[in-house]
């Protein structure tokens, strides 16, 4: 008797579930297809902004747009970013949408990508997801100065939507040298100030599209006499450091000669002077020193925030700034010594 109960009950189930799908379906013939949309995107994203500010509007009147959210906004926006749109539409009364493509999705206003679609509540409600284009940063360019009274290295502020700059060196009116091109923010234009007188530069930004913004000056820096034969003779030695906080590889000083006690290597200078609190180059490889004048391995960190590796393991290569490689722990830094995430 039992048993004959739950074959009943389980056939009664079976009923009640085939007579519900029925219905659903009778209930979408009745209704009307949504066969297209159409959808008018703004949004003030900015990089190097934090607003995830976006509107979604439409003009029919067989549907709605119920909510509209940015799926990757981590807050804050940088150039490169691709904003994600997740557009939630719903029918009204005695209306119900078909599945959609990239063909079926009107989109207007800024510029935006149809990605995907998918239908919930018994096809009621339609989501669409779509992705703007790629934020480009502005190229503005700020706190473009001399490194210091007597170092002739340019240093700039980085502005957010750059990928390199282009500089020019000028010795009063006139150019010296051609345009030259870096992915760093900075640069030494010392073997290029080997005449005295009055240098200022200029600098300018682009962006991953090869746009250009515009072109910014520094104050002057005058070269004097002995500075400027200093220069020709290959003697004149621009910095041995910088104690106002680590900065990135900079200016080339003149040789020197390794010693090495219990504690570390260090290096020092004809004058007697020791490479301590910054970046040296020396026979053209980049070192860098602590504030004691000994010389660091390992990662390190520079006050622009970028990572560069000097190389920990012992032999002639000790202590270099390791470019275009793959550190020993298996991270890849480029050509400037730059870690790339």
């Amino acid at each position: 008797m039992k048993q004959w109960k739950k074959e009943w009950l389980r056939i009664g189930g079976v009923c009640l579930l085939t007579i519900a799908l029925a219905g659903n379906v009778m209930a979408a013939e009745e209704r009307t297809k949504i066969n297209q949309v159409s959808l008018r995107v703004q949004s003030s994203i900015q990089a190097g902004g934090d607003s995830s500010d976006v509107s979604v509007t439409t003009d029919a009147n067989t549907y709605s747009v119920e909510d509209v959210s940015v799926v990757n906004d981590d807050g804050q926006w940088t150039s490169g970013d691709v904003p994600r749109i997740e557009v939630t539409l719903e029918a009204a009364n005695d209306y119900y949408f078909d599945t959609m493509s990239k063909s079926k999705v009107k989109l207007s206003g800024d510029d935006a990508t149809y990605v995907t679609s998918h239908r919930e509540d018994n096809k009621s409600v339609l989501i669409v997801t779509v992705k703007l284009d790629a934020l480009e940063g502005s190229l503005e360019i700020e706190s473009v100065e001399w490194e210091g009274d007597d170092t002739p290295v340019a240093r700039w502020e980085t502005t957010d939507g750059a990928k390199s700059y282009q500089l020019r060196l000028y010795r009063g009116n006139t150019s010296v040298g051609s345009v030259v091109t870096t992915t760093n923010e900075y640069y030494d234009f010392t073997s290029s100030m080997n005449r005295e007188g009055e240098y200022y530069f200029k600098v300018r930004a682009i962006n991953s599209n090869s746009k250009r913004g515009d072109w910014y000056e520094s104050d002057s820096l005058y070269i004097d006499e002995d500075t400027a034969n200093a220069v020709k003779n290959g003697t004149y030695q621009t910095s041995t450091g910088n104690n106002n906080g680590l900065g990135a590889p900079g200016s080339a000083p003149v040789e020197g000669v390794w010693q090495r006690n219990d504690i570390g290597w260090q290096y020092r200078w004809p004058d007697g002077n020791y490479s301590r609190g910054g970046w040296v180059m020396i026979k053209n490889i980049w070192y860098c020193f602590d504030d004691n004048a000994y010389m660091r391995t390992g990662w390190i960190q520079a006050s622009d925030g970028k990572w560069y590796y000097c190389d920990p393991r012992e032999g002639s290569g000790q202590g270099a700034m390791m470019t275009n490689t793959v550190t020993p722990d298996g991270y890849w830094v480029d050509a400037n010594g730059v870690w790339i995430p």
